[in-house]
């Protein structure tokens, strides 16, 4: 008999047998006693078989056991390092039940467990299709861990579909709208400033990682409150210090799945650093509001939507709607951490793998070259130019490098979590009851043969010129491949800063090919092609070191 099956049948007996028990005369509070032990010993082991064992019509699925999940999380691994040993044991499990013949082969659906509950991974591009696409049956999970709730708070990415529905009154009118490039260019030339002084000495490298983190964030600051953090110069300010500590404990797995996180001393250190970086957003608020007073006041309201900061924007959006201070937080948030992590390791991930692709590297900077003009010599690192947004869709062989690296290297390996709200059928005709929870596993559908071929794991940005119209930019859009790549998702749920990351991953990336050539340098793991990453809940490299040298002297 099925062990869960044994359970209820055990509970269902007990049941049956208390009332008699409790109403029989002879009965002893010992029988009672004994009788009502079972009865939670039975609930207490079928809560738990169910935590740990997938569900009847899932379990031809394979997935790898939680303990193995447990343990990578106990264990402290890197984010790239923990995926894989995850994944490496669902494809031992598919090879295992026979699902697959070879390891060589992707599962098109695979479990996941976290922390008692099961989710469905997508790695075909029909099922993340439909996940996508029908957002009325496939909604978002609301959940928390830890403090992250308290940090995030209920912003647009993460909430359900009637609340999404409000938020985008105001959000969309905020996002909806180019990015001025000197916002990415600022910080890029302040960047440049650093490298040009590790370049300047023989034999010197940059971990380019750390700078990228820099870097990025002083661009969010310019596009979200129209003020340069400045951590490129100033990283240990303490609005810069604090941000990073948060992210560094809200995201450690190994510390939030310890189910006295909250009470002890990481929690409170936790609770401490977010209600400090709020006081830092909810200034920033009051300081907007009262300039977009003074402003109409005094009818100096700049009209350059480009220019304008999206705390502003959102501020003006909000008039008229229910949109409170705690809104406004949230979605400050959000896209401050959704758009930093993300973009700097794109950047950075970009970089190492032209330094590890000389050929590469040169073809891009060739055609920067050719649309932009060379570099001047012995230019002022404040006058390093910059592709403006039409020349920014002329750089076609570029965009291919950024959809490259986003293939192989997605910021986070999964889709954010998604719930059924009705029963729905899948590419295999398994139908998920209402209440599942799935969601897309973009590391697997990216490195998936039976969509990309067996040069999957190879670095070629040639793969995506056809999908380029001889009379267009790179389309950087999931439907562009038949929803065969989605770091950002799609539909009308797409992430909202999906632009504005692709235009700072093109501006910097083509000052950088004007200003430097580079080779990546010391570490072992990365010039074996495995760079490090550090724990956590979202990709975060570290140990990227380039040789620079400039070549406008």
């Amino acid at each position: 008999m099925d062990p869960l099956a044994a359970a209820q049948a055990l509970r269902a007996a007990t049941l049956d047998k208390l009332p008699r028990a409790v109403t029989d005369a002879a009965a002893t509070p010992r029988t009672v006693a004994t009788a009502l032990a079972v009865v939670f010993a039975t609930l207490f082991v079928r809560k738990i078989y169910r935590a740990l064992v997938p569900p009847r019509f899932l379990r031809k699925y394979p997935y790898a056991r939680p303990w193995t999940v447990v343990r990578t999380m106990l264990q402290g691994h890197g984010y790239l390092d923990q995926h894989a040993i995850l994944h490496e044991a669902m494809l031992q499990d598919a090879v295992d039940r026979g699902i697959i013949a070879s390891k060589d082969e992707m599962p098109a659906v695979s479990l996941r467990w976290f922390i008692g509950r099961w989710q469905v991974l997508f790695a075909n591009p029909q099922d993340i299709r439909q996940m996508l696409l029908k957002h009325e049956s496939f909604d978002k999970t609301v959940w928390d861990a830890g403090y992250l709730r308290k940090f995030l708070g209920y912003n647009i990415a993460m909430v359900q579909i009637p609340e999404w529905k409000r938020q985008r009154k105001v959000i969309n009118p905020a996002f909806h709208r180019g990015w001025n490039p000197l916002m990415f260019a600022t910080p890029a030339r302040q960047l440049i400033k650093h490298m040009d002084a590790t370049a300047a000495v023989p034999g010197a490298s940059l971990d380019i990682s750390g700078w990228m983190q820099r870097m990025a964030l002083d661009a969010l600051s310019l596009a979200i409150f129209g003020t340069n953090m400045d951590s490129l110069n100033h990283p240990d300010a303490p609005m810069v210090a604090t941000y990073n500590a948060i992210v560094t404990e809200v995201l450690d797995a190994s510390k939030v799945i310890n189910p006295t996180y909250k009470f002890n001393k990481h929690g409170q250190r936790a609770r401490e650093l977010i209600d400090t970086f709020d006081r830092y957003i909810f200034e920033f608020i009051e300081a907007k509001t009262r300039k977009i007073e003074e402003e109409r006041r005094t009818g100096k309201v700049d009209e350059d939507r480009d220019s304008r900061d999206l705390l502003t924007m959102m501020i003006e959006a909000a008039e008229g709607n229910v949109f409170s201070r705690e809104d406004l937080r949230a979605n400050t948030i959000i896209f401050f951490m959704g758009g930093h992590d993300t973009t700097a390791n794109a950047l950075s991930f970009a970089l190492y793998r032209l330094g590890m692709n000389p050929a590469m590297q040169d073809r891009a900077r060739q055609e920067v070259i050719s649309v932009m003009g060379d570099i001047e010599p012995n230019t002022p690192f404040d006058q390093v130019p910059f592709p403006t947004p039409e020349q920014q869709r002329k750089l076609v062989y570029l965009g291919c490098c950024i959809k490259e690296v986003l293939r192989l290297h997605p910021s986070s390996a999964n889709l954010p979590e998604h719930q059924t709200t009705t029963a729905v059928t899948l590419h295999d005709g398994t139908v998920l009851p209402k209440d599942t929870r799935v969601t897309g596993d973009i590391w697997a559908l990216h490195r998936n043969r039976a969509v990309w071929g067996p040069d999957v794991t190879e670095f070629r940005p040639e793969r995506f010129l056809d999908a380029v119209n001889s009379d267009g930019p790179v389309p950087f859009n999931a439907p562009a491949h038949d929803f065969g790549w989605a770091p950002f998702g799609a539909g009308q749920r797409i992430c909202l800063g999906h632009t504005f990351s692709l235009m700072e991953q093109h501006v910097v990336l083509a000052m950088m090919l004007l200003r430097y050539t580079w080779t990546v340098v010391g570490d072992d793991r990365a010039l074996a092609g495995n760079p490090r990453t550090m724990p956590g809940g979202i990709l975060h490299v570290v140990g990227l070191q380039l040789a620079l040298t400039r070549r406008d002297l």
